[in-house]
């Protein structure tokens, strides 16, 4: 891991974000029930784990996340150690290292269901949703009778933020969701993948 401290704190807030991504996709309700009602021959050391581990991922997610924010770049060096190699963060990368996280990225429904929960109802039917992939992720509009409408919504594949687009043709889309991707040089976004600014909010 011989990585600038900017390139080894992403690395490691990745890592932090798949398991967090693992945790929330995981149902409470199913896990919930397995536990209640065990297959034969399931201990009890085992069952109380599976009822705590995603409470359990979820706490030292957020722990690891505060290291994470004391100890994120501030130029070429760590901004709580002060030194271009943080001793702290090495550590911490050489630990979840010798784990199998790995980004999960969102597949075709994950993107519809996040779509879906961004846009607006009112008191009306549920809008149709219209899905397509690209590059970086899904693209996703409001279809309906009188049009596509204005702006589109990018569900990005590996952290699953969705930010607001103006409908732009899907090469254009791609090329300035790529530069809304790359950070400044010298800084890592707190949001997951490249600048946190958007031509729209995250929702």
């Amino acid at each position: 891991m011989n990585q600038g401290h900017a390139a080894l704190h992403e690395w490691v807030r990745r890592r932090i974000h798949s398991a967090v991504i693992a945790a929330i996709r995981a149902d409470p309700q199913a896990v919930a029930v397995f536990v209640q009602d065990p297959p034969p021959g399931l201990d009890p050391h085992t069952r109380d784990f599976l009822r705590d581990a995603r409470p359990l991922v979820l706490a030292c997610a957020v722990a690891l996340t505060a290291v994470l924010e004391g100890h994120r770049p501030d130029g070429p060096h760590c901004l709580a150690c002060g030194a271009p190699v943080c001793s702290t963060l090495r550590r911490v990368a050489g630990v979840l290292a010798a784990y199998p996280l790995h980004p999960v990225p969102i597949d075709r429904a994950e993107a519809w269901r996040r779509a879906d929960a961004c846009l607006p109802r009112g008191h009306g039917p549920a809008v149709p949703i219209g899905i397509q992939p690209f590059e970086y992720g899904f693209v996703a509009w409001p279809a309906s009778a009188a049009g596509e409408g204005a702006f589109v919504l990018v569900v990005d594949h590996i952290t699953g933020a969705v930010t607001r687009w103006p409908r732009l043709p899907l090469d254009v889309l791609t090329r300035e969701y790529g530069n809304h991707l790359t950070p400044c040089p010298g800084t890592v976004s707190s949001s997951g993948r490249g600048s946190s600014s958007a031509h729209g909010a995250d929702t």
